[in-house]
Formats: C-alpha cells, structure tokens, sequence
C-alpha cells in the first residue's frame, strides 16, 4: 500500500507543478507584422489604393455616351399640362 501511496502523490505533483510557458517568436513576429500592415494601410491612401487595384483591379474610368438618334427622354411633371 505505501508503494501506491508514493505514486499516488508523484502524480499529484506532477500534475499541480506550474508549466513552463512556451516561446513562440515566429507568432510574435507575425502578429507585429499584420498589425503594422494595418496601421500602414490605415496611414497611406497610395499603399491603400495601391493594393485596393491589386485585388479587385484598377478602377476603370468612362464617359457615357447616349445612343445615336434618341434623344433625352422627359417625362412631364404634371400629366394634366398636354
């Protein structure tokens, strides 16, 4: 019984003993790095556009033209008035 006994309160110790915290410099490192990509995306409108165009591409300017012979359509105010 006191071998038993003795395992018992190894265990016990074992468990209850504090656990050493892990190192993890590469979590750190990519954790700096998004948070100082978002305060340069927040800081600079050319960066911000810059990778707006890179994933939804350029923005594309155009002028519109109306179709040939119809003219601007007006639509009368008050249908009475003809």
């Amino acid at each position: 019984m006191g071998k038993r006994k003795q395992k018992l309160e190894e265990k016990v110790q074992e468990v209850t003993k504090p656990k050493k915290k892990k190192r993890r410099p590469l979590r750190k490192l990519f954790f700096l790095g998004v948070v100082g990509g978002g305060a340069a995306l927040a800081y600079s409108k050319d960066l911000r556009t810059a990778v707006l165009d890179k994933l939804f591409g350029s923005e594309k300017e155009f002028s519109y033209t109306p179709p040939a012979g119809e003219g601007p359509v007006s639509t009368p105010s008050d249908p009475d008035a003809s």
